[in-house]
């Protein structure tokens, strides 16, 4: 397989659409246009987790209809629920920045993600929870109540 196409790559041609993600509140341009691409789509899998690492590559927006993570309990995980996008961290635009709100940010060598939305549009709005802890595969998860998703300019 030719470098920087992975299977994910190869599974979705044809299979796709363009869209870019925006703040619900501002509709500033969170990303620039990403390839959607859906777990439920025929031949393509969920991409393999590994902690530390990007979870999907540049460029592709993955629909997941499994949660990024689940509770064991009785309260639901602030990650736990579907469908969900799961996005490069790396294909956020400067109009996304880290939140000031302390309690979001736990971490040892990044963000956990696991205290709700740590990622603001910067007009304030809470777009969504950014993962680059190295225990956690990287990605960045936006907030379906505060982000749209709208068509590529052709």
């Amino acid at each position: 397989m030719r470098e920087g196409v992975t299977p994910l790559h190869a599974a979705i041609r044809g299979k796709a659409v363009n869209k870019i993600l925006c703040c619900g509140a501002c509709e500033a341009r969170l990303t620039p246009a990403l390839t959607l691409v859906s777990s439920k789509a025929p031949g393509v899998a969920s991409p393999d987790q590994e902690p530390g690492k990007p979870l999907v590559a540049r460029g592709i927006a993955f629909k997941s209809w499994e949660p990024i993570e689940r509770s064991f309990g009785n309260v639901p995980s602030l990650l736990e629920f579907v469908p969900q996008y799961w996005l490069n961290p790396d294909d956020l635009t400067d109009a996304v920045r880290i939140t000031r709100n302390k309690d979001r940010l736990s971490g040892c060598c990044g963000l956990g993600g696991i205290d709700g939305p740590n990622q603001i549009c910067r007009c304030g709005a809470e777009v969504g929870t950014l993962r680059t802890d190295c225990w956690t595969p990287h990605l960045f998860v936006p907030d379906p109540a505060n982000t749209n998703w709208i068509e590529e300019d052709t």
